[in-house]
């Protein structure tokens, strides 16, 4: 059809320039009739000729239906990764668009495991609240609210409170710690309920924009045959590698940070829900245990870039700590009932650009991963949240170009992406000044489990960095600095 059209125009353009010919040979014979009959010409030339101008900038490629011949499967938006992002962002624009069609492609198949320190922050939870999961985990018994915990200061200084009771969150809390083999189940059917497709253990090999027809080819390998997949939109949620939008050039280094995780069975020494340490050693990293459902603990270490002990240091930094840290060998007991190590990457920070013409990264693949704290699964939720949004008004547009998708990246930014940045500089601040670690503990003791509630809001990025900087916050933080360093240096108390 659109060949016929630019064939149609040109051919009008070539019939009316012959016509102006005899129109202006008519004006010296017809006086003013003829003045009005050649700008009328003209009009008509010029107005058909800006039509056909814009008819030719359109691509004249293959059409539609002959791509079928390569693939019967077309999607309007396809997600490569169906963990907490990719399926947040399917459930929402299933939901709020039911014409629309989603495919989400995860490379196994579920249950499958996610190796993190399963903690969930409040920011998270009113997205699986809205999804149905939430309700879900409580009424199973399968996810655990952390209500008193705190954290430990390099200096062996520990803040303990109860944060929900602060807050008046009555039976929940700041963070619910839930396994990843059953909440990453769960946010994928919620996102089948609403209607998106899932297809399990199918790996992407690659994508290719195909532009003469405005969608992407996506090439996948499921039960070792190939098979393509058409999509207006694409969309990388394949984790924090994120081969994908490596190999398209939207990722241009690898994961920055790692963690590691070890399941505890059957310990009763631990009495908190949550406690975070800061061994010297490992700054500006740090390692937790954190109470899972069924009287299960998940003990996690965290390398952060920035300081002494790299990536590759995790085995034996998991390890040392478990044995040689008093705090937490205390914790866990002689000879703990305790899985073997696992590990997993960490992109910090946000990468540059999340988004292109009909493409968008979301999740641990955009860098939603905060260098202070190593907490990504919120930002993954919220983002993904933000995401649909965007794409949804770009469909009832009828555009997804990057000058749309554009306004994602604007808006995570604004939300979070100034937090990541300060974030950045605090964990290098701790790394070179641990007593800040200590005068904030000291000044926590002096306010109160409260402020302590206040600074677990801030930590697990219910509340942005800018906290630090309250007048009732920052000069006393400078002066227990202070105090911190004189008794260091004096060693009175």
């Amino acid at each position: 059809m659109l060949a016929s059209l630019q064939d149609g125009f040109g051919a009008s353009v070539k019939s009316l320039q012959a016509s102006v010919k005899d129109l202006v040979d008519k004006l010296n014979k017809n006086g003013n009739n003829g003045i009005y009959m050649a700008v009328g010409g003209v009009a008509a030339v010029t107005a058909i000729a800006a039509m056909y101008s814009f008819a030719t900038s359109l691509p004249r490629g293959k059409s539609f239906s002959e791509y079928k011949q390569i693939s019967e499967e077309f999607y309007d938006v396809a997600i490569v990764g169906s963990g907490p992002s990719g399926s947040t962002l399917a459930f929402y624009l299933c939901r709020d668009n039911k014409k629309l069609k989603v495919l989400l492609l995860d490379k196994k198949a579920f249950p499958r495991d996610k190796y993190c320190g399963d903690a969930v922050a409040s920011v998270a939870q009113k997205h699986l609240a809205e999804m149905g999961v939430l309700q879900e985990i409580v009424s199973e018994q399968k996810g655990h609210f952390a209500q008193n915990g705190g954290f430990v200061s390099p200096g062996g200084r520990m803040v303990i409170g109860n944060s929900a009771q602060e807050l008046g969150l009555g039976t929940g809390a700041v963070v619910i710690s839930v396994k990843r083999i059953v909440l990453d189940e769960k946010m994928a059917k919620a996102a089948l309920k609403q209607g998106a497709l899932l297809t399990e253990n199918t790996t992407v090999e690659n994508a290719v924009w195909l532009p003469d027809v405005g969608m992407w080819k996506v090439d996948c390998t499921r039960d070792d045959k190939p098979i393509s997949y058409m999509a207006r939109c694409l969309v990388c949620a394949d984790g924090a590698p994120s081969s994908l939008a490596t190999k398209l050039g939207y990722v241009k280094e690898p994961p920055q940070g790692t963690c590691s995780r070890a399941y505890v069975k059957g310990n009763t020494r631990f009495q908190y829900d949550g406690v975070v340490f800061y061994p010297k050693e490992l700054l500006p990293g740090y390692c937790a245990i954190i109470r899972e459902a069924g009287n299960e603990l998940n003990f996690c270490t965290y390398i952060i870039p920035g300081g002494p002990t790299k990536n590759e240091d995790l085995p034996k930094m998991h390890a040392d700590i478990m044995k040689d840290y008093p705090f937490v060998a205390k914790s866990l007991g002689a000879n703990p009932d305790i899985e073997r190590m696992k590990s997993a990457s960490l992109r910090l920070g946000g990468i540059r650009k999340s988004y292109d013409d009909h493409l968008l990264i979301i999740g641990d693949a955009a860098g939603f991963i905060d260098p202070l704290t190593g907490e990504g699964i919120q930002y993954a939720i919220a983002g993904s949240a933000l995401a649909a949004k965007v794409l949804l008004d770009g469909f009832k547009k009828g555009t997804l170009s990057a000058r749309q998708l554009k306004r994602y990246q604007d808006v995570w930014y604004r939300e979070w992406g100034r937090d990541f940045y300060w974030s950045m500089k605090m964990s290098l601040l701790l790394y070179r000044f641990p007593v800040m670690l200590d005068a904030a503990a000291k000044l926590i003791e002096k306010r109160g489990s409260k402020f302590l509630a206040q600074w677990a809001e801030v930590m697990t990025g219910t509340k942005s960095k800018t906290w630090f900087l309250r007048l009732d916050v920052w000069p006393f933080l400078v002066l227990e600095i202070i105090a911190q360093t004189y008794r260091n240096i004096t060693g009175k108390k």
